[in-house]
């Protein structure tokens, strides 16, 4: 298996992983540096294909590592994002290369962006899975990240990035994008790193409860200022405040309200229930799991991940969220937002009924036996 540097990125192929295991097969995470602890903590084996890396830096900087300005409207951001991953597979295209030659995987799978998988299964005659990890596959990239990765693609003889042997969709069909389902559906199962469940999660209380998140790219992108401000506006519905961030973002914040119940890394699976909002990004993994919980979205797309509008989009669409575009973000209007969704249950029973369809979608384990048929590998072989 496969992915970038980062948590939004590994986290949703990590029940796919569990259930390939389960089922006797071996499992290795292949992947930059920087991920070996998040993939070490979930139980899986790791080999880095490249030396310590984020996102962030991959998605700011071009080859020669010059600083590059962030774009600020929709196309211009999928091109921009296109290109960072395209510079991406360009680091890891060897180290991968390397892994497949010596570990010889009967299958590799990845997310959609990590073009290096593609072009090392099609070099080395290999299935490749296509892991989808949020609300939809963004074809926009592919183009801008093809053309980066003009030179390696040239060199070895490819017109073109490889297609998948099989694509897995997570996204629920009422929220799949125009173009329709990608693959074959599979339902998401929320992974959280490793975290003790605090105990208030189970007692009872008076107030609602509402989870603020801007994931994990935001605030460390300068977005903390942001977040800062719609912590110390949300008190004013009457709500006890769960602030879901990284834990050296916390100190950026300043004193905290007295309605702060919680602030720092918080696992969303278990803590979410215990809620009755969510106000977020709208970033993969942060919708999927408030959609998994059956809560009311308030979604406020960041000028950062280009996908988050269009999935914002779809959500608010479908009757289950509120968004807010634009920046900067106007906390007033946020505070609005919320009121409206606590006090209007439609939103709540929208929904739930999308919980409900993410339910009776096949689990990662029931798609193991057609990605066995596709590498021709059962236990034991």
């Amino acid at each position: 298996m496969s992915t970038g540097p980062s948590y939004g990125l590994y986290c949703p192929v990590v029940p796919l992983a569990w259930a390939l295991r389960a089922a006797g097969h071996d499992v290795l995470v292949a992947a930059p540096e920087s991920l070996a602890p998040v993939a070490n903590g979930s139980g899986m084996p790791f080999i880095p294909t490249y030396g310590p890396m984020h996102m962030r830096e991959v998605m700011a900087h071009d080859r020669q590592g010059e600083p590059i300005a962030f774009a600020r409207e929709e196309p211009q951001m999928l091109e921009q994002a296109g290109r960072g991953f395209g510079r991406l597979a360009a680091r890891t295209l060897p180290g991968l290369l390397d892994v497949a030659e010596k570990w010889k995987p009967d299958v590799i799978v990845a997310e959609p962006h990590t073009y290096a998988a593609g072009v090392v299964a099609q070099l080395k005659g290999i299935p490749w899975v296509e892991h989808g990890v949020g609300l939809g596959y963004f074809r926009e990239m592919d183009k801008s990240g093809a053309d980066e990765l003009t030179p390696e693609l040239t060199e070895l003889g490819l017109g073109a990035l490889p297609e998948p042997d099989l694509a897995l969709e997570p996204c629920p069909a009422s929220l799949l994008p125009a173009g329709g389902a990608h693959g074959v559906p599979m339902r998401y199962v929320q992974y959280d790193p490793p975290a003790t469940v605090p105990s208030w999660v189970f007692e009872a209380r008076e107030r609602p409860r509402l989870l603020l998140t801007l994931g994990t790219v935001a605030p460390a992108a300068g977005g903390a200022r942001v977040l800062k401000d719609l912590v110390n506006s949300l008190p004013a519905l009457g709500v006890e405040l769960l602030v879901a961030v990284a834990d050296d973002i916390v100190p950026e914040l300043g004193p905290l309200p007295d309605a702060v119940l919680a602030a720092g890394f918080l696992p969303l699976a278990s803590v979410l229930p215990s809620c009755d909002l969510v106000v977020h990004h709208c970033g993969g993994g942060s919708t999927m799991a408030a959609i998994l919980a059956g809560l009311p979205q308030l979604l406020v797309p960041q000028p950062i991940v280009a996908e988050q509008y269009d999935s914002a989009r779809r959500v608010t669409a479908y009757g289950s969220a509120r968004q807010l575009v634009g920046q900067p973000i106007d906390p007033e209007a946020v505070v609005e937002n919320c009121r409206a969704l606590l006090e209007d249950e439609s939103y709540g029973v929208k929904a739930r009924a999308l919980r409900a369809e993410v339910a009776a979608m096949p689990s990662p384990a029931s798609v193991v036996p057609v990605i066995e048929e596709l590498a021709g590998a059962r236990p034991g072989r």
